[in-house]
């Protein structure tokens, strides 16, 4: 599929250096909307996501060929003088940089702002890290599950009567991702308008912050921590998954007066005239009483029984997919988010869609995660390296 001649970022280049997902779904989205991401590795230490997981096809890791799609790849010792001094003169070609080292490893290098700004005013440069550029944890590693443990997430996840749980997705890092596109989107509008880049910083302890928005609100407010729910709801009961008779299902009775209907529907309209739950308040002091006896009605239908009957009464409910069931939803299915696309290497794979849908220039899929290097000398090239300069680098293991 080629790029539409309206592709949005069209003409953006980026330098993606960065590792696994944060950092390479940021650069994904980028690309998927037009944009030329360079990502920039080293065979010293390559993007742990062409590894991870110990699945791959055609000799790359399944991660690497999802996030790193619509790539092209620069190998580049930076470590080298001779490495630093082609990647300033790849920088000077960039719009964009995205880099997610651990803090000080960009100095260390050369290639962090200060050093790139003077020799491009019109660089942006994402700093992409798990606790930010100050403070005492700016050092720490970006790791998903140390953000979502400090940043309150984990504390607040899980069952009531268990310990804390980690999210089973890479929220933090997702969110981490997503916001760095933001800042970054952001960023190129105002030098629209201002004709100089910037430092744009984020990081995924922010991004969880950012989650707990409503929550927090009270905690500020109150000063009472808020306990955890399982899959339930601080003011809201019944709002939780409960087991059908065949798998798990989620009711919500959002709304007060679909609790009266709601209580005939499952057999149980007493309820509903019952002082412990008559009322939304009630029902939330009175959980540990009302819950059981709400499990054992709807253990007696099956998922797909419950999800008519509750619709009839418009009352919320889904299906708790797992994976399998999942990817064969007919929301998932209508949502284009599960897509097929043809790799040189690797054959047609199944991997992820563009979750923003712009109507008139949407993002593609146009080509497949790149092998290591596999653009190192067109990319020189294009900054200005002659012939005798690239073979000289690869000579010496720079590139």
């Amino acid at each position: 599929m080629s790029t539409p001649a309206t592709a949005p970022l069209e003409g953006i280049r980026v330098l993606e250096l960065a590792h696994l997902i944060a950092g390479p779904i940021c650069g994904m989205y980028l690309a998927d909307m037009g944009a030329d991401v360079v990502k920039v590795e080293s065979r010293a230490a390559p993007d742990a996501g062409r590894t991870v997981y110990g699945i791959s096809r055609g000799g790359e890791g399944i991660l690497h060929l999802t996030v790193n799609r619509n790539k092209r790849s620069l190998c580049l010792d930076l470590a080298t003088p001779e490495g630093r001094g082609a990647f300033h003169r790849v920088a000077t070609t960039a719009d964009v940089v995205i880099e997610a080292f651990r803090n000080g490893v960009a100095e260390k290098l050369g290639i962090d702002y200060a050093t790139l700004r003077p020799m491009n005013p019109r660089l942006i440069y994402c700093s992409l890290s798990a606790f930010g550029p100050t403070g005492p944890w700016r050092s720490k590693p970006g790791l998903d599950a140390l953000a979502q443990a400090v940043g309150g997430l984990m504390a607040i996840t899980g069952d009531a009567d268990g310990g804390p749980a980690l999210v089973g997705a890479p929220v933090a890092d997702t969110m981490g991702g997503l916001l760095a596109i933001q800042g970054i989107l952001t960023a190129l509008i105002s030098r629209g308008r201002t004709g100089e880049g910037q430092r744009v910083d984020v990081s995924l302890l922010d991004g969880i912050l950012l989650s707990h928005t409503a929550r927090l609100s009270v905690f500020h407010e109150t000063g009472q921590p808020l306990p955890r729910y399982g899959s339930g709801h601080p003011e809201i009961v019944p709002y939780q998954a409960f087991h059908a008779q065949d798998a798990w299902i989620f009711v919500a009775v959002w709304k007060d007066d679909t609790w009266r209907p709601f209580c005939k529907l499952i057999g149980r309209p007493e309820l509903a005239d019952d002082p412990r739950f008559a009322t939304p308040t009630d029902r939330r002091n009175n959980r540990k009483e009302l819950i059981p006896l709400l499990e054992t009605m709807i253990a007696r239908r099956t998922v797909e029984e419950w999800m008519a009957a509750l619709e009839a009464i418009d009352v919320l409910c889904a299906p708790v997919n797992d994976y399998a069931a999942l990817v064969k939803h007919p929301a998932v299915v209508a949502s284009g988010m599960i897509v097929e696309q043809e790799h040189p290497r690797a054959g047609r794979l199944t991997t992820i869609g563009t979750p923003v849908k712009l109507a008139e220039t949407p993002g593609t899929i146009r080509s497949g995660a790149p092998t290591l290097g596999e653009h190192s000398r067109d990319i020189l090239g294009e900054a200005g390296l002659d012939a005798a300069e690239i073979e000289g680098l690869a000579a010496r293991g720079i590139i």
